[in-house]
């Protein structure tokens, strides 16, 4: 059995989705911090749990974030040591923290192939791309990029008619909070994981994620589980989709404490 895991918002938290009648003292632990500041959180009682996760199946963590910034998260560079995880939305694996420079290779090789060059997507969106509401344009591992955004100020017409443009090429957009990603089809987080399944003959995958991203990993699995306040949860659009999905009752990192718990009944 694998159990493949969304990180930010749904088993890690920032401190914002924390409620202010569980920060007792020695109730969360503090699990990244960048540049001095504090970034995210997991409750105590949600990490013994994931240590019993750990004991009974395959725990991959699987996330968006760059090789660089799912490394910031010490949990699982001290404690709890994933023999996989899946980085850069399914663009990457590590191998005991080390990069498969063959999966690497595989995804570049279909960049430009399968789906419009990395660079040309970016040029695209260069034609309506303003200080006005762009604040930060970031390349991910040269898989993919997002921007950070005033989402007051976007031209959703203009945005509207790239995206269009885009898809047209197999790329496709997505608004996260206040990041807009543009993602190549062929960085996928369902992909990458249904790849590990494979190598590892794991038959039974139980996922979990909030986010539409996290979607891919859908229909590779028996269970899927997602928190009550993520995206998922607020699609209005492929209800047959949200049909499948399991949501908790609990919301900001009470959801993610729910998620794990979930995930250690099912494989008891």
């Amino acid at each position: 059995m694998m159990f493949a895991s969304d990180l930010d918002r749904t088993i890690i938290y920032s401190n914002k989705f924390i409620d202010n009648k569980i920060k007792e003292p020695n109730s969360i632990r503090l699990v990244e911090l960048y540049n001095g500041e504090e970034i995210t959180y997991m409750m105590e009682k949600s990490i013994d749990t994931l240590k019993e996760i750990c004991k009974k199946v395959l725990f991959v963590p699987v996330t968006t974030r760059t090789i660089k910034q799912y490394k910031r998260i010490s949990i699982f560079n001290k404690e709890i040591t994933p023999k996989y995880s899946v980085v850069t939305n399914g663009g990457n694996i590590l191998v005991e923290g080390v990069l498969d420079k063959e999966w690497n290779k595989a995804v570049k090789g279909k960049l430009g192939i399968e789906c419009l060059a990395l660079e040309d997507a970016i040029s695209e969106f260069e034609n309506i791309r303003t200080d006005h509401w762009v604040n930060k344009l970031r390349i991910a591992d040269d898989m993919f990029f997002y921007c950070v955004i005033d989402t007051m100020k976007i031209p959703f017409d203009e945005l509207s008619d790239i995206s269009k443009t885009l898809k047209n090429s197999n790329w496709r957009t997505i608004l996260h909070g206040r990041k807009l990603y543009f993602l190549p089809n062929c960085v996928n987080k369902g992909h990458a994981v249904k790849h590990l399944a494979e190598i590892e003959e794991k038959e039974h995958i139980i996922a979990a994620g909030d986010s539409i991203l996290d979607l891919d990993m859908l229909h590779n699995t028996k269970h899927f589980l997602s928190p009550q306040h993520g995206d998922i949860y607020n699609l209005e659009e492929d209800k047959y989709q949200k049909e499948l999905v399991k949501f908790t009752t609990n919301r900001g990192i009470l959801a993610g404490d729910e998620i794990l718990e979930t995930v250690l009944k099912l494989c008891s």
